[in-house]
């Protein structure tokens, strides 16, 4: 202190700024700076809580005048970025889902024979995708229905073992087959898909022009109708799309390729009238019955290792769960990768070989299950062949 009693008014200020910064953080409203001797006035500070926060301070009769302080406060307001979500498309096609009840419809799988005798088939275009893999002769395929039905498909044959695990990523599906070993049938019995066999059910039909064992077709609404009053919904989405009308997707420009799949050797050519890619087998255009060509946006190759079935040593038995090379052709591009699966409920992976996942061509795909060569089953690996 001075030798009259009065605080310098310097002290006072740091004081008072110390103590105003106390207030702001919450400590007491009101503030007092005493003085001694024989002053008769005293120091104040007031503070009031507004918009803008002021302070105003006496000092003692030895101040001149009077000091303020003001502190202004500050409002900050954070930006928001808001995510447009994507729209809604079919699980199976990734074309727009324009009928919502769609999503709670029950996936479908037939079995559809290739042998020469059940030529030509009805119903591989209509089908959202078609698998077909090495049977105990020619090739099978397994016919997945959701977007649309058809009420005559076929011929209808016989399940496999490895329809289990391959089949398993379509949420709980009906299952048609026209029979098959026993083994095989307790197998998917005992499996989470609803297993109806020729005969069993509505849907099933004769085709007259043909003999056994090609006479079994299917009406595929009425197939599913094994499911009504059933708690099955429908499937999950199953690959990753380009959005529609994006140009096309990366990769190496080619225009089809070549496959030896067992006792079938197959041609994929693309056609840039359609955007799709065409199906030829054993020389000759592969026709269906309504007289236009198999066809599909997407084709994927995803390479198997095949061992013999655990019910039957004669029939082969693929491997779907692991990893294992994949080649993706769409919109006249190919693309190299891998697919990969930890589980039969989980749907493949299909990634490239920088690990993005490939982008398909909304639309319906073909996928082709060749023989890696790794596996047990007699006989070497298929050959595929690019076309430039």
């Amino acid at each position: 202190m001075s030798a009259s009693g009065a605080r310098p008014a310097a002290h006072l200020r740091t004081l008072v700024s110390r103590r105003q910064l106390f207030a702001l953080a919450g400590g007491a409203a009101l503030v007092s700076a005493c003085s001694s001797g024989t002053s008769k006035s005293s120091a104040t500070s007031a503070v009031e809580t507004t918009t803008t926060i002021k302070r105003a301070v006496t000092t003692t009769e030895a101040a001149a005048e009077p000091t303020t302080s003001e502190v202004e406060t500050t409002t900050t307001v954070a930006e928001t970025t808001t995510t447009v979500a994507p729209d809604p498309v079919q699980p199976l096609t990734g074309l727009p889902l324009t009928d919502p009840s769609l999503l709670t419809k029950v996936a479908l799988v037939v079995k559809v024979s290739n042998d020469k005798g059940a030529r030509p088939q009805t119903g591989l275009n209509d089908a959202d995708i078609v698998f077909e893999a090495w049977g105990s002769g020619p090739t099978r395929f397994a016919t997945v229905w959701h977007s649309t039905d058809l009420d005559f498909v076929g011929p209808i044959r016989s399940c496999r073992e490895q329809d289990v695990d391959l089949l398993g990523e379509f949420n709980r599906a009906v299952f048609a087959c026209s029979g098959g070993n026993p083994g095989n049938i307790a197998l998917l019995r005992d499996s989470d898909m609803l297993l109806v066999t020729e005969g069993h059910g509505p849907g099933w039909e004769l085709d007259p022009n043909r003999g056994r064992p090609h006479k079994t077709h299917a009406n595929t609404a009425l197939l599913r109708s094994n499911a009504d009053g059933s708690d099955r919904t429908g499937p999950a989405q199953q690959f990753h799309y380009r959005p529609d009308g994006e140009d096309a997707v990366a990769g190496e420009l080619m225009s089809g390729f070549d496959l030896q799949i067992l006792q079938v050797f197959v041609q994929w050519r693309y056609d840039y009238g359609t955007n799709s890619y065409l199906r030829s087998q054993d020389g000759k255009p592969h026709m269906l019955t309504d007289g236009k060509q198999v066809s599909a946006q997407n084709v994927l190759i995803a390479s198997l290792d095949y061992a013999p079935s655990h019910n039957d040593a004669r029939a082969p038995d693929g491997n779907t769960i692991g990893t294992n090379p994949a080649v993706l052709f769409s919109g006249g591009r190919m693309v190299l990768g891998k697919w990969s699966r930890e589980d039969r409920l989980d749907p493949f992976t299909f990634t490239d070989n920088d690990g993005a996942p490939m982008l398909m061509t909304p639309g319906r795909t073909f996928i082709e299950l060749p023989n890696s060569g790794n596996g047990t089953y007699k006989g070497g690996a298929d050959k595929f062949t690019p076309v430039a």
